[in-house]
C-alpha cells in the first residue's frame, strides 16, 4: 500500500484520476490540494461514487510530506517549483503538465512562454509512455514522471512500430479532442454552453505538443516533420486521430502483423481487423487506444491511413499516470485501470 497525494486536484484530470484511484487496491489518497477550493470539503465540490471525508488542502510540501507518491494535475509552471523539495525527501512525482516533457530549457522555454525553473531536473525526468520498447524499466526505476500529452499519446502509439523506417517526408497529423480537454477554465469560447454543436481548429501554427512528438520521433528518425492541426469538438470526452503518411511497403497483412507483434505485451493497445473503423464510443472511460490501419495506394510509395482513438482524461493523462505509477511500484501494470 502506497501513500499518494494530488496536487490540482479539483481540476478535470484531478477529478478523474482521484476517482480511479479510489478502487486501486494498492492506494491511499492521502492528500488532495487545490488552490482555489483549499478549505472546502472535497465532497462539496466531487461527485464521487464513494465520498472523500476532509477538505482540500493548500498545495504546500507540509501537506505532502507522508506521501509516497504526489501527482501534478496543474497547469503548467506549478510542478517545476515544487518537484525538487518532494524527490529530496523520497517522494516521487508523476507530473501530468508539461512542465518535465522536453529534455531541453530552451526549447521548453520557447514553446511555453516563460522561464523554466528548474532545468536541471529535465534530465532527470522519464518521458511516461509505457508502450515505446525499454521505456518500462526507465520509468521503474525513475523519481520523475512525465506524463505524455493527450494528443502526442494519441499520434506517437500509432506510429511506434513503423517510424523508424519512414521514409523522409512530412507527416499530416488531423486529431479531434473532446471539449474537456480544454480543462476547468473560464473562457466562455470553451465552455459546454458556447461549444455545445460545435466544432474548431485552433493552435494550428504553434501547439505546444509538436516539439513533444518531434523529441520521441527524432530520437531513431530525424528525417521526420509532422503537420500537426488539433481541434476542439462538442463531444465531452475522447480523441481521434487521424495520421496520413507515405510507407515504402505495400504488403497491407505484413504491415498490420508488425503492429500486433509490436503490441502484443501492451495490454491498452487493442489493433483493430482490417477495414474496421474504431469509434471513440469504444474507448471512453477506459485506458485503451484502438489503432486502426487503411491501405489506400500502390506502388514503391504506399499511402497509409492510421486511425486512433483514445479517452483524452484516462489513457491521454490520468489513466496513463496511474498506468505509469503501477510500473514504478512493481504493481501489474494493468492495477485499477480494468
Amino acid at each position: 500500500m502506497i501513500s499518494v497525494g494530488i496536487v490540482g486536484a479539483s481540476g478535470y484530470t484531478g477529478e478523474e484520476l482521484t476517482k480511479i484511484l479510489q478502487s486501486h487496491p494498492e492506494v491511499k489518497i492521502t492528500s488532495l490540494t487545490s488552490r482555489t477550493h483549499a478549505g472546502k470539503k472535497i465532497n462539496d465540490i466531487f461527485k464521487l461514487k464513494e465520498p472523500i471525508s476532509g477538505e482540500f488542502k493548500s498545495p504546500v510540501f507540509e501537506n505532502l510530506s507522508t506521501c509516497d507518491l504526489v501527482f501534478f494535475a496543474t497547469p503548467n509552471g506549478v510542478a517545476m517549483g515544487m518537484t525538487q523539495e518532494l524527490i529530496d525527501n523520497n517522494i516521487k512525482v508523476i507530473d501530468i503538465s508539461a512542465d518535465f516533457r522536453l529534455s531541453d530549457s530552451k526549447s521548453w522555454e520557447k514553446w511555453y512562454g516563460k522561464t523554466h525553473e528548474a532545468p536541471s531536473l529535465l534530465k532527470e525526468s522519464i518521458y511516461g509512455l509505457p508502450e515505446i520498447p525499454g521505456q518500462k524499466k526507465k520509468i521503474n526505476e525513475g523519481k520523475i514522471i512525465a506524463n505524455p500529452g493527450c494528443y502526442p499519446t494519441s499520434v506517437l502509439l500509432a506510429l511506434l512500430p513503423i517510424y523508424k523506417d519512414l521514409p523522409k517526408q512530412n507527416i499530416i497529423i488531423d486529431s479531434k479532442s473532446g471539449i474537456s480537454g480544454a480543462g476547468r477554465n473560464i473562457n466562455n469560447k470553451n465552455l459546454f454552453s458556447e461549444g455545445e454543436d460545435n466544432f474548431q481548429a485552433y493552435a494550428v501554427k504553434n501547439h505546444r505538443h509538436y516539439p513533444e512528438m518531434l523529441q520521441i520521433l527524432h530520437q531513431e528518425n530525424p528525417s521526420l516533420d509532422v503537420l500537426f492541426v488539433p481541434h476542439l469538438s462538442s463531444m465531452t470526452r475522447g480523441i481521434f486521430t487521424s495520421i496520413y503518411l507515405k510507407y515504402n511497403k505495400n504488403d497491407f497483412n505484413k504491415t498490420l502483423n508488425i503492429y500486433k507483434d509490436f503490441y502484443k505485451d501492451s495490454p491498452f493497445v487493442k489493433i483493430c481487423d482490417e477495414n474496421e473503423f474504431p469509434k471513440v464510443s469504444d474507448v471512453v472511460f477506459t485506458n485503451n487506444c484502438k489503432i486502426s490501419l487503411h491501405n489506400v495506394g500502390d506502388g514503391n510509395s504506399t499511402n497509409l491511413i492510421i486511425f486512433t482513438v483514445i479517452d483524452n482524461l484516462v489513457k491521454g493523462a490520468s489513466g496513463q499516470a496511474i498506468q505509469n505509477m503501477n510500473i514504478m511500484f512493481n504493481f501489474d501494470e494493468k492495477l485499477g485501470l480494468t
